[in-house]
């Protein structure tokens, strides 16, 4: 493909590619540009007569992984379609402006072929997504600021209530308990939402590094069961632990580890009938730990199991069952879990029960 045919086609479509909002670039097949629309020199910040044609794509934009990684030529995008011939759909990346600032924009590249299916170039069209990203970093911060204003106060109350609970101060009535455990329910509630707003904050921008390191999972589950047993007793449902040994050692991090298993038990203490059991489960399998967590209750409707895991999902029944709640407790456990290397799945019977398995690597 010559470069009289690029000009060519440009030519015939000159007017139309420069009313488009996003940049257009024709590239040879050493990454050169041919042409490109008005949006490209907007977007990077050159005057309109500044000549662009002839440049490196890759020079000119300098793009990074939002990391500041920079990316090679092995890993551009550009070079996946005229060195491979595979079109790139959405590639969020980075680039460098005139004035040395950065925009966030997403990259799609397109190989041209010959009528002998030869790449001889590429088509790229970008888009700048900065202002959409200042907006998502925004509602970001205005979550995680609003989450940790929350969770002091909120654990503060909650702890006093246990401590009524408790019949320390003195014993209470049936009916007093009754308010309180209600109160405690209602807080609980709020205390997970919080936290929620905190794990969501933080994951899509990989904001969570996981300290993977030594820990006995039984000792974590004796953590959240401790910090469970009011609000199990709230829900009348008791939790009961069946293991084969004391020590089950695993190569994760210990907060993330407890987010998971809360997350979890909590879930089947809300969806479980009245005067359940749940049953915990802890073996070692091979090279892995095996925790489970079964209760008879609610259970997941079939066709909703391929959400279950999906963020804001949350089946009918569960939200006629407990009308407060998120849909992002199991979103956020499975991106944590899959962050320690572990794996997590169910088994579901509308009605009957439901038994989520995690699965980590032992240390």
């Amino acid at each position: 493909m010559k470069n009289s045919v690029f000009q060519e086609i440009t030519e015939e479509v000159k007017h139309f590619i420069d009313s488009i909002g996003d940049a257009v670039i024709v590239l040879d097949k050493n990454g050169n540009i041919l042409n490109y629309n008005k949006a490209l020199s907007n977007i990077l910040g050159y005057k309109s007569n500044t000549k662009l044609t002839g440049k490196q794509a890759l020079s000119l934009l300098c793009p990074t992984d939002g990391n500041g990684t920079p990316i090679t030529k092995k890993n551009a995008a550009l070079f996946k379609s005229i060195d491979k011939g595979k079109k790139v759909i959405n590639a969020t990346r980075q680039f460098i402006k005139k004035d040395g600032s950065f925009i966030w924009a997403t990259i799609t590249t397109t190989p041209l072929k010959d009528h002998k299916n030869r790449v001889e170039g590429a088509i790229i069209i970008i888009r700048d997504i900065t202002k959409e990203k200042q907006q998502e970093e925004y509602r970001t911060d205005f979550s995680h600021i609003a989450s940790h204003s929350l969770r002091t106060p909120l654990g503060n109350v909650m702890w006093a209530i246990e401590y009524l609970l408790g019949g320390k101060p003195g014993s209470i009535n049936k009916k007093q308990k009754n308010y309180l455990d209600d109160c405690y329910k209602t807080l609980k509630n709020m205390n997970r939402l919080v936290n929620d707003l905190l794990n969501i904050s933080n994951i899509p921008y990989k904001k969570i590094k996981p300290n993977l390191q030594k820990i006995n999972l039984e000792e974590i589950y004796s953590k959240v069961y401790n910090d469970l047993q009011y609000y199990a007793k709230a829900h009348n449902v008791t939790i009961e632990i069946n293991k084969d040994q004391e020590k089950y050692f695993i190569k994760a991090d210990e907060n993330h580890s407890r987010t998971i298993l809360q997350n979890i038990i909590e879930n089947a203490i809300r969806y479980s009938f009245s005067k359940d059991n749940i049953k915990i489960n802890l073996k070692k399998d091979g090279q892995y730990i095996i925790f489970s967590c079964t209760n008879k209750g609610i259970g997941i409707p079939e066709e909703k199991k391929k959400f279950i895991f999906a963020k804001f999902f949350r089946a009918g029944n569960a939200v006629n069952k407990e009308g407060d709640g998120t849909g992002l407790g199991l979103y956020i456990t499975k991106e944590l879990v899959t962050l320690n290397k572990g794996k997590i799945w169910f088994e579901s019977v509308e009605n009957k029960n439901t038994t989520f398995f995690i699965k980590f690597k032992t240390y």
